[in-house]
């Protein structure tokens, strides 16, 4: 049988994205079969994003109003004006620290489609408080012990003809990480490819995966995969090209640090920042510069080069600092 998906989510900026509550809900709304996915923090920024199984575009359930212990939401469209349509969420049970939380099933009440019920199928509920050492203690627990593998969570963003889902995994004692990539054909739902990724990228929620013109023919059909925020310097990135030939989702053979691509070169630089190498308060900057080739979809290493500078000069790395940045070990971070 076909099964349509439709999700929920919330969003939260926290230090460790391990630190949250995800649940799965399955079953009906109407007459569409659906599947929530909820990533909250008690009390804090509720987002909510779906898709349904009419039209296969990601939608936008505004901040909520919190009445008693039920989540108004209203429904925005980013191709369309006003509400749509509100939901209501009753009741709903946070439980943080706990392996299961205690209500199996989530009520709500739809505008569109009325009362519905749906049944829980995974949950993750690991919250800190950075002033309370009983939680901490008992959030610390939980993430030691939980394990799970390859659940799919909802991208924001999607193509005229593809929506996206990373499949996320967690080891014992370790964060959420990106194992792969599940692509949904919107004509009909159904999945249309799978991309593994032997990486493991931390998993940030709904922007792990963005779309952009990669490949320099004008379309935004291509993939990158980033493990961190993506806003930030030092942050690794993975790509993946849409070929036209093979109608697939294609490796560019273009991983590194976050990029810069050039239209008119067809050329896309990798840079890497370090601090603390040089004696005096200098940055050294390391790019790498890879050319497109178009026939084969591969992007092909070029060159690199190495600067330092400082609010008072620029200057070429010596090959001592090019070498001391290109093995340091960076962390990603959310300064520009």
């Amino acid at each position: 049988m076909k099964f349509f998906k439709f999700f929920l989510v919330i969003f939260l900026l926290i230090p460790q994205l391990a630190q949250a509550i995800y649940r799965v809900y399955t079953g009906n709304i109407g007459d569409r079969k659906v599947e929530f996915y909820i990533y909250a923090i008690p009390d804090s920024t509720f987002n909510i994003r779906y898709i349904d199984d009419k039209t296969f575009k990601i939608k936008q359930l505004g901040l909520p109003e919190k009445k008693g212990n039920n989540y108004i939401f209203k429904e925005y469209s980013g191709d369309s004006e006003g509400d749509v349509n509100s939901i209501l969420i009753k009741n709903f049970d946070f439980n943080e620290n706990k392996a299961n939380s205690e209500n199996k099933i989530l009520k709500g009440y739809s505008t569109e489609f009325g009362e519905f019920t749906l049944e829980k199928k995974f949950e993750y509920n690991v919250v800190w408080d950075d002033e309370d050492k009983n939680i901490q203690n008992q959030a610390q627990s939980l993430f030691n012990n939980v394990e799970f593998d390859n659940i799919e969570f909802l991208q924001v963003d999607s193509t005229d003809n593809f929506y996206f889902k990373v499949l996320i995994s967690k080891k014992k004692k370790d964060d959420i990480r990106i194992k792969g990539i599940n692509i949904y054909s919107k004509k009909n739902g159904e999945l249309y490819q799978t991309i593994l990724n032997s990486k493991g990228y931390r998993f940030y929620t709904f922007s792990a995966l963005s779309i952009g013109d990669f490949d320099f023919d004008g379309i935004k059909d291509d993939l990158s995969l980033a493990d961190g925020e993506t806003s930030g310097v030092n942050v690794p990135h993975k790509y993946y090209l849409y070929d036209k030939s093979s109608e697939k989702f294609v490796d560019a053979n273009l991983e590194g640090y976050i990029f810069d691509f050039d239209n008119d070169k067809k050329i896309a630089t990798s840079t890497k920042t370090c601090d603390e190498l040089t004696k005096d308060s200098t940055s050294i900057t390391l790019n790498k510069m890879y050319f497109l080739m178009k026939k084969q979809q591969k992007f092909q290493y070029l060159e690199n080069y190495c600067l330092v500078s400082s609010d008072e000069f620029i200057r070429k790395c010596t090959s001592k600092e090019k070498q001391s940045c290109e093995n340091k070990i960076v962390k990603p971070t959310d300064d520009l």
